[in-house]
């Protein structure tokens, strides 16, 4: 029965001929037929099928099954050669982005993953130097958490190698701040300036070659290059220099493009642009300082311009354009003596930059 002085609330009514007394006996009805619809042994957690397996286990069994199958079909996921969004200057578009990974669940899911087992241990870390060494045991001056700054600019400029060139460049950006990051963690993190792990040469060389449009893959490098280093001489967060000679005798500088890169910048600067409001909340939070959207706005604003330029440098006849204005404009100037290599355009495209030594 319902309690007495039981009301709908203001501006709510039930259709004529229909009381809350009779549809409570109605609802009461439906569950009653309900509940004898469903064998005795499921309530009762008895045995199924003359077997020793419970409903409660069957559960868990199908559960554990759904969840492998679950975590199987994300781990499969791969970027499939696309991008949201195209290289150059005025590409880069959060809306187009946003539509392209949603549909792609999986793929964004594997990749949250993946950073979440990747940051975990280091998180945990300065958390843990923070709130409980710092806050909980109140050490207003955090001489803990200032203790190992040192080790924890090793493991975040670690992190950043292991994230990719999305966060090899971020960590570029960030050496160069100490407005925003410690000193230890600056000191540290410069080292992605001249010092980023390469890609594998085999996979260059077969990059250089398709981009040259030579249909023997990279054994045709030769009908090129009269000589080309077998490794790289420099590596940055989006390609990497190889020292080459032409058959015309010139000495050049050959920038391959990494594989995939502006697929995995799209994602990672999707799931920045996803995470800026928790990150930004947290934030005020650990400040004791109201979020606004305001906040939430300008964060990710932050995020779409210094997005905005890495997509622009995924894009070598960009920088090759950027490198013939430079070198005229000091002609101009009267400045000669101050230049930039030249650029070899036959050889040159949005993947592959070759300039005089």
């Amino acid at each position: 029965s319902l309690p007495d002085g039981l009301s709908l609330p203001d501006g709510l009514s039930l259709p004529d001929g229909l009381s809350l007394p009779s549809l409570a006996a109605e609802l009461a009805v439906a569950a009653e037929h309900a509940g004898s619809l469903v064998p005795p042994e499921l309530w009762s957690n008895a045995p199924l099928f003359g077997t020793a397996l419970t409903p409660t286990a069957a559960l868990l069994q199908l559960g554990v099954i759904g969840a492998a199958a679950v975590g199987g079909a994300i781990s499969r996921a791969e970027l499939d050669g696309e991008a949201p969004y195209a290289p150059g200057t005025d590409s880069y578009d959060p809306a187009a982005a946003d539509a392209f990974f949603r549909a792609r669940p999986l793929l964004v899911a594997k990749r949250l993953c993946s950073l979440s087992y990747l940051t975990g241990g280091f998180t945990a870390g300065v958390l843990w130097d923070w709130l409980v060494l710092g806050k909980l045991l109140r050490d207003e001056e955090y001489k803990a958490l200032k203790a190992s700054e040192p080790n924890r600019a090793k493991e975040a400029l670690n992190l950043c190698e292991q994230l990719g060139p999305t966060f090899i460049k971020l960590g570029q950006a960030l050496s160069i701040r100490t407005d925003l990051i410690p000193e230890a963690y600056a000191l540290e993190l410069r080292q992605l300036q001249d010092a980023v792990p390469p890609f594998p040469s085999t996979q260059a060389k077969e990059i250089l070659a398709s981009e040259l449009g030579l249909p023997g893959g990279a054994a045709a490098l030769a009908s090129t290059f009269r000589s080309l280093s077998t490794e790289p001489l420099a590596a940055a967060s989006i390609g990497q220099v190889y020292r080459g000679t032409l058959h015309d005798g010139r000495t050049v500088a050959v920038k391959v493009q990494r594989p995939a890169i502006l697929d995995e910048i799209g994602l990672d600067l999707y799931l920045l642009r996803l995470l800026t409001p928790l990150q930004t909340r947290i934030s005020n939070a650990v400040n004791r300082l109201p979020t606004y959207d305001a906040d939430i706005a300008s964060a990710q604003a932050l995020v779409d311009e210094w997005g905005r330029g890495f997509v622009a440098e995924t894009d070598y006849l960009y920088e090759a354009d950027n490198t013939e204005s430079f070198a005229e404009a000091m002609a101009r100037r009267g400045l000669g003596a101050v230049t930039s290599p030249a650029v070899v355009r036959e050889l040159s495209s949005s993947r592959v930059l070759v300039t005089e030594w």
